[in-house]
């Protein structure tokens, strides 16, 4: 038995194999072999990882930390409860020792720890934009033992 015979059969005497159903199948069967072939081939192409060149630092650690002290001192908190008068938050982390860290892609990572929490912020290595580093879920918050501030 040939594989033509397999596909379309003959239905009788002098019938043309040639009919829709067999166009129908060797559409589906071929686009099933090309959708295949184009995921292996996709999956060993794209098997490179490229890593993106680093941004070397245009700043160092000690600028960076002077701009988050800067921003600390004009910064206001609420309270640990959120109940309190507004106050600086530069009282909070005057004493504190901070760390810094560059990520490489132009951003400072600066942290300081304050009651057993620890406190991110990110500056922009061209700006000195500081901004708060949300390293916390807001549903992680309230499972703390102590209670953070927002600075």
């Amino acid at each position: 038995m040939s594989f033509l015979d397999y596909l379309a059969p003959r239905r009788g005497p002098g019938r043309s194999r040639l009919t829709k159903t067999l166009y129908a199948k060797i559409g589906l069967y071929t686009s099933v072999v090309a959708v295949g072939v184009f995921i292996l081939v996709s999956v060993l192409r794209d098997d490179s990882y490229v890593e993106p060149e680093p941004i070397p630092a245009t700043r160092n650690s000690v600028e960076v930390i002077d701009e988050v002290q800067r921003y600390l001192q004009t910064a206001t908190h609420t309270g640990f409860l959120r109940q309190d008068e507004l106050a600086s938050c530069w009282d909070v982390f005057e004493d504190k020792k901070f760390n810094t860290e560059y990520l490489q892609f132009g951003a400072w990572r600066i942290d300081a720890f304050y009651e057993q929490v620890r406190y991110f912020w990110r500056v922009d290595d061209v700006t000195m934009e500081v901004t708060r580093d949300y390293w916390l879920e807001p549903w992680k918050q309230n499972q703390l033992n102590h209670p953070t501030i927002e600075c």
